[in-house]
C-alpha cells in the first residue's frame, strides 16, 4: 500500500487517480489496518461478497487496471502485478506520462471452473454473514478443491482461521507460501 500511495502522490500533477479494491469478507474493519498503516489517503472500497472476482476472473491479488481518461482499458494483469519490480514501475510511469504506451495484456480464465468456486464462495459468505462460519470455511474448502489457484478464496479461509498471520501487522507470505506447498 505505501508504494502504491508514493506513486498516486508522485502523479497527482498528471491527473493520475488510484483506486483501491481490497476483498474481505471480513468487512471493511480489516483492511483499514493496512491503510491506517500505510498513512495512505487512496480511494479504497471493500468488495465483501468477491463480486469482482466473479465477474472478471480474479483468483489472487494484486490486479491492476489501467483506464484511460476516457474510460479505455489500456492494460490489465491479474494476479501478478508487483509495483515495486522495476519493469511494471517502469510500465505505470510510462502509462501515466503517456509516453509510449501501447501495451494492453488481457489474461483468460478458465469460466467454468471459476463459476463454480465462485458460486460457493458466495454460499460461503451467506454462511458467514449468517454467523455460521464452520459451514462457511467447509464451504470454502470445497471451492479451492475445484479452483486450487484461487486465491482470493484461499484467503478468506486463511485469513479467519488464522488472523495472526493477516491482520497483527504484517501479512505472512512466508507463512502462505508453506501453506500452499503443504496442500493447503
Amino acid at each position: 500500500m505505501p508504494v502504491w500511495q508514493k506513486f498516486s502522490d508522485n502523479n497527482n500533477k498528471n491527473n493520475v487517480k488510484v483506486i483501491t479494491i481490497a476483498m474481505d469478507v471480513q468487512g471493511p474493519d480489516k483492511p483499514k489496518f493496512y491503510l491506517e498503516q500505510a498513512q495512505a489517503n487512496l480511494t479504497t472500497l471493500v468488495d465483501e461478497s468477491n463480486k469482482l472476482g466473479q465477474l472478471y476472473g480474479f483468483k489472487a491479488v494484486p490486479n491492476v487496471y489501467l483506464l484511460s481518461s476516457s474510460g479505455k482499458v489500456e492494460y490489465i494483469e491479474l494476479g501478478t502485478f508487483n509495483i515495486r519490480e522495476p519493469a511494471k514501475s517502469n510500465l505505470l510511469n510510462s502509462w501515466s506520462s503517456e509516453k509510449e504506451f501501447n501495451s494492453l495484456r488481457i489474461e483468460e480464465f478458465e469460466q467454468d471452473t471459476h463459476k463454480k468456486a465462485n458460486n460457493l464462495f458466495v454460499t460461503g459468505q451467506q454462511l458467514f454473514s449468517d454467523g455460521k462460519t464452520k459451514e462457511a470455511l467447509d464451504t470454502w474448502r470445497k471451492a479451492i478443491k475445484i479452483d486450487p489457484n484461487n486465491y482470493i478464496i484461499r484467503k478468506q479461509l486463511w485469513a479467519i482461521e488464522n488472523p495472526e498471520r493477516f491482520y497483527e501487522s504484517k501479512v505472512d507470505y512466508t507463512w502462505q507460501d508453506n501453506q500452499i506447498k503443504k496442500g493447503r
